[in-house]
């Protein structure tokens, strides 16, 4: 249903000309990637000719342009953002490894051998134990869409709330909440609408909270991400960078994730009664749907409940939160629980993406660069506190007009070396510190582009622009507050 995702964007948004033509998109794109082009080789030139300034090794260089023109594609999108993605990972290979094309090899381990990367990790990132992580929750998605665990289980949670339109809603809000913390926010945001259009339907438009019901999906969808590291993109990201005495589990994340998604769904609950108050006295969910008792079904409510029961028990049986990501995966294909054609219905596009992410992140770190970068700037003015609140509040408002995954793949990489500066003392654990940047990159949902899930829920037609910014941005901001508080009192512990 991703071509109807569009279908209610205002006319407006299309690219014009100041005599208010249509302005042909390839035209706009060239116009984008010609840009893209002339700023990165002007980035590239400064170190060159300025080096005391930008005093960069040449592999750096190299990468600091590819780093550049990959945050300029993924901003601009001339192309699609897993198409960045690859794009990195090829022009690593060719123009700063030890696979370079032959005269560009030869002359950076004659100047700068030390930095060269090793094309084999560049494509490691393809195998990364974050990719497994994601690849282990799709097959828990897929298997629970496919044999009704999904839609059976939020008929058995949304019972208990019965038919006062409030109720239902915060109703709708937990189940949604509860499944962004395992699927893809997007996958739980479809599959939530699908349910309740014939809610949708019997509701009168002029009843201001059907806008409340609508926008509580996308938002719940959006928070419940944040409980779990396999919730959203951004925590698997930052999880990659935090191994060794930093390392977190994947109930270490929850112990901090699921309170404030919890508390963060409870006052947006509040505030969208509040902003769109029901005229309706009565809201009749009728889900027609029984749980089966064949012996896949039942293989698939076992495994999904044994994944999660060893992700979070990591410390009472030692094995770690990718390796159990792998087990559904095994189970599932082993039995035909999941064959071809569903493998090809993953989110390969998303796997992409991180992967791309997580190259020009290493790429960062192996060469030196984001340490380089990280001491151009003088932290002495700032406190720790601040440097991390600074970072985050800049993902944060990246993140609501790109995606959030290329957001993490932006900051994340320079966020590590910056908290991991001798020169910065936050107080404050690095492992708390991308939490909490990760969070904030989740909570930009001002606007039907922040995010998939807004963006499905404004192709309902029942929601105007205003409604999303106003519910979205007082939402956003509210849950950032939120997560700082929760970082400062962190901090004090």
């Amino acid at each position: 249903m991703s071509f109807h995702i569009f279908k209610n964007i205002p006319h407006s948004s299309i690219p014009k000309d100041k005599d208010g033509k249509t302005i042909d998109v390839r035209e706009f794109n060239i116009f984008k990637i010609l840009l893209i082009v002339f700023i990165t080789l002007v980035s590239y030139s400064l170190p060159v000719i300025f080096p005391q300034t930008f005093p960069f090794t040449p592999v750096q260089n190299i990468t600091m342009a590819i780093f550049i023109a990959a945050a300029l594609m993924w901003i601009l999108e001339p192309m699609p953002v897993y198409a960045t993605s690859l794009a990195i990972i090829g022009s690593l290979c060719l123009f700063a490894s030890d696979g370079a094309i032959t005269p560009i090899k030869n002359y950076l381990k004659s100047v700068d051998g030390e930095h060269l990367l090793s094309y084999k990790s560049v494509f490691n990132s393809f195998s990364s134990p974050v990719i497994i992580l994601f690849l282990g929750g799709f097959a828990l998605a897929i298997a629970s869409t496919k044999y009704k665990l999904d839609i059976n289980l939020a008929r058995v949670l949304l019972k208990p709330f019965g038919k006062k339109p409030s109720m239902v809603m915060l109703g709708v809000m937990c189940v949604t909440g509860f499944f962004a913390m395992f699927m893809s926010n997007t996958a739980t945001t479809v599959m939530m609408l699908a349910m309740m259009a014939p809610v949708f339907a019997s509701v009168s438009n002029e009843d201001k909270g059907i806008k409340a019901l609508i926008l509580s999906v996308p938002f719940a969808a959006n928070i419940g991400g944040i409980a779990t590291p396999v919730g959203t993109p951004p925590n698997a990201i930052a999880l990659g960078f935090l191994h060794g005495e930093h390392a977190v589990s994947f109930m270490k994340w929850m112990l901090i994730g699921f309170p404030l998604a919890a508390l963060c769904i409870f006052l947006t609950w509040i505030l969208l009664r509040m902003l769109f108050p029901f005229q309706s006295r009565e809201i009749t969910l009728d889900i027609k749907s029984r749980f089966n008792t064949d012996w896949r079904s039942i293989f698939v409510y076992i495994c999904f409940a044994a994944t999660i029961l060893l992700w979070m028990t990591e410390k009472l049986h030692g094995v770690n939160s990718y390796i159990v990501a792998i087990l559904p995966l095994i189970a599932f294909t082993c039995t035909g629980i999941i064959k071809a054609p569903d493998i090809k219905t993953m989110n390969w596009d998303v796997i992409w993406l991180i992967a791309g992410g997580i190259a020009i992140g290493n790429a960062l770190e192996n060469t030196g660069l984001a340490v380089k970068l990280a001491n151009m700037i003088d932290y002495s003015n700032f406190s720790g506190i601040m440097i991390i609140g600074i970072i985050g509040l800049t993902g944060w408002g990246l993140s609501n007009f790109i995606s959030n995954t290329a957001a993490a793949n932006l900051l994340i990489p320079i966020a590590v070396a910056v908290l991991s500066s001798p020169s910065i003392t936050t107080g404050i654990d690095i492992s708390y510190s991308l939490i909490f940047i990760a969070l904030t990159l989740s909570f930009a949902m001002t606007l039907p582009i922040s995010t998939p899930p807004n963006a499905l829920a404004y192709a309902t037609g029942k929601i105007e622009n205003k409604d999303m910014i106003k519910a979205g941005g007082i939402t956003s901001v509210m849950c950032m507050v939120l997560s700082f508080i929760l970082l400062f009192i962190i901090s004090k512990i």
